[in-house]
C-alpha cells in the first residue's frame, strides 16, 4: 500500500512539474506517462498514452527521434540534444520549434534498460534571439570572422599537409618501394594536395563574402571516405584500428565543407581511440524522409556527460583530453559549417567506452 501511495504521489509530482517529462515503458517505445508540459509541448492530449511513439508521432518517425530512442533504449546510452528543430504537428499546421532535450536510459541492475526518461526544453525564442545576435555579431564584427577563418585556414590545413610531407618522405627514404607501392603514396599525396586546395578555395570564398552561401551538390561519400579515414590512420600512426564502414548514403553537401566536418570528426575518433588495446571505428549512415544520418563510433576515452554541451565552443576540449595533441577548433569549426549546410551535430559519449558523433544532412 505504501509504495502504491508513493508511486501515486510521484505521477502527480511529476504531472505538476515545470519540466516537460515523458516516460517510455517498453522496448517499442510505449508512452507510459506525459505530464500537462510535455503534452502541451507535443500539442497532444492525453489519448496518447499507451501508444507507441512512432503511432502517436509519425512525424517525429520522420525526423528521426523514433531511431534515436530505439537506439537509446538498445545501447543504454544516453542521448543529450541542444537547439534541436522539430516540426509539431497543431492541427492540420507544422510549426517549427526547437528543443533543449534529454534521452536518459534507465537501467536496472544487469545495465539492462527497463525504461527511457524524455525531458525537454522549447528553447525557440532563445535560439531565434540567437540567430539574431549572432547574424547582427557577424556584420558588426570583421575582426572576429577573420578570427575565425584563421583558425579554420590552420587548423584544418595541417592534415593534408602532414599526410603529403609523410608521403614524400617516405617516397624519398625509401627506394626499394614497388611501383604499386610508389602509385599509392603519389595517389594519396594528390588526394591530400586536392583537399587543401578545397580548404583554401572555401577559406577564400567566406573571406570575400561572409554571406557566402555553401554549394550543395550530391556527394558520394562511399567513393571517397575510405580515403580520409586512410589519411586520419596514418597520420595518427594508427595502423592497428579495426575500421567497420557500412552502408554510406550520397548526401546533399558542399563537398569542401564535408571535407573538413568528416576529416576533423574521423580524426578525433581515432586520435582519442589509438591508446585503447583493440581500437577500432565504425561509420554508417541511415536515410530519413528528411536527408541522411551519418555515424561515427568510437571506442575511445569518451567525453564527460557534464562537458558534452560545450564541446563545440572555440578552444574547449573535454578535460580527460589535455594530453592528447590538439586546441580544440576542430568541432567548434565542424559545427559552424554543419550550421550553413543547415544540418545537425549531436554527440553520445560513455566516459572510458567511447563516443558516437551523428551528422544530420538535410535534402
Amino acid at each position: 500500500m505504501s509504495n502504491n501511495i508513493n508511486y501515486q504521489l510521484i505521477i502527480k509530482a511529476l504531472d505538476h512539474a515545470p519540466l516537460a517529462t515523458a516516460i517510455y515503458a517498453t522496448p517499442e517505445l510505449q508512452i507510459a506517462f506525459a505530464n500537462k508540459e510535455m503534452l502541451k509541448m507535443w500539442c497532444a492530449d492525453e489519448s496518447i498514452i499507451g501508444k507507441t511513439f512512432s503511432d502517436a508521432f509519425p512525424n517525429f518517425d520522420k525526423d528521426g527521434f523514433t531511431s534515436i530512442l530505439l537506439k537509446v533504449w538498445k545501447t543504454g546510452t544516453t542521448y543529450i540534444a541542444t537547439d534541436t528543430p522539430a516540426e509539431i504537428k497543431e492541427g492540420d499546421t507544422f510549426h517549427k520549434r526547437y528543443f533543449d532535450f534529454e534521452y536518459r536510459a534507465l537501467l536496472d541492475e544487469h545495465q539492462n534498460t527497463y525504461a527511457i526518461l524524455h525531458t525537454s526544453i522549447d528553447v525557440t525564442e532563445r535560439n531565434l534571439s540567437r540567430i539574431l545576435i549572432r547574424d547582427q555579431e557577424q556584420k558588426l564584427n570583421l575582426n572576429h570572422d577573420l578570427e575565425i577563418l584563421t583558425h579554420t585556414l590552420a587548423h584544418d590545413a595541417k592534415n593534408p599537409l602532414s599526410i603529403a610531407r609523410i608521403g614524400l618522405e617516405t617516397l624519398r627514404k625509401k627506394g626499394n618501394l614497388s611501383q604499386e607501392t610508389k602509385d599509392n603514396w603519389f595517389e594519396i599525396v594528390d588526394g591530400a594536395i586536392g583537399s587543401l586546395n578545397n580548404i583554401i578555395d572555401k577559406t577564400v570564398q567566406l573571406s570575400e563574402a561572409r554571406t557566402y552561401v555553401l554549394k550543395k551538390e550530391e556527394i558520394n561519400l562511399c567513393q571517397i571516405l575510405p580515403n580520409w579515414v586512410e589519411e586520419a590512420v596514418i597520420l595518427n600512426n594508427a595502423n592497428n584500428i579495426v575500421v567497420d564502414m557500412s552502408e554510406l548514403h550520397p548526401i546533399m553537401a558542399d563537398k569542401g565543407g564535408v571535407y573538413q566536418i568528416f576529416s576533423n570528426i574521423i580524426g578525433n575518433a581515432i586520435k582519442y581511440s589509438i591508446h585503447n588495446i583493440r581500437p577500432s571505428l565504425s561509420i554508417y549512415s541511415e536515410k530519413t524522409q528528411k536527408g541522411i544520418a551519418y555515424y561515427i563510433k568510437d571506442n575511445g576515452i569518451g567525453i564527460p556527460e557534464n562537458e558534452i554541451n560545450n564541446i563545440f565552443l572555440n578552444l574547449k576540449r573535454g578535460s580527460n583530453a589535455l594530453s592528447f595533441q590538439g586546441k580544440g577548433i576542430g568541432l567548434f569549426i565542424v559545427k559552424r559549417i554543419m550550421e550553413r549546410l543547415d544540418g545537425q551535430i549531436n554527440i553520445t559519449s560513455k566516459l572510458g567506452k567511447g563516443t558516437e558523433v551523428r551528422l544530420f544532412f538535410p535534402n
